[in-house]
């Protein structure tokens, strides 16, 4: 497992406009920014990777003689 005291700072991620609206939010939320930011990513992932219902309509399967 990666070590987390090796992982990228937010501040070489971020713009300075984009770090302060993070770092607004997380006041808000009363977490750290890096918490913040590690629901977001974890969230994102989740919502991609979750498997979904398949549309249309199910029909029988019927063989042809």
């Amino acid at each position: 497992m990666p070590d987390e005291t090796n992982g990228m700072n937010l501040e070489e991620l971020l713009d300075g406009d984009e770090l302060e609206q993070l770092k607004a939010e997380a006041a808000r939320r009363g977490v750290t920014p890096e918490q913040l930011a590690k629901r977001a990513i974890q969230h994102q992932i989740t919502q991609r990777t979750r498997p979904r219902a398949m549309s249309g309509t199910i029909q029988a399967f019927r063989r042809k003689d």
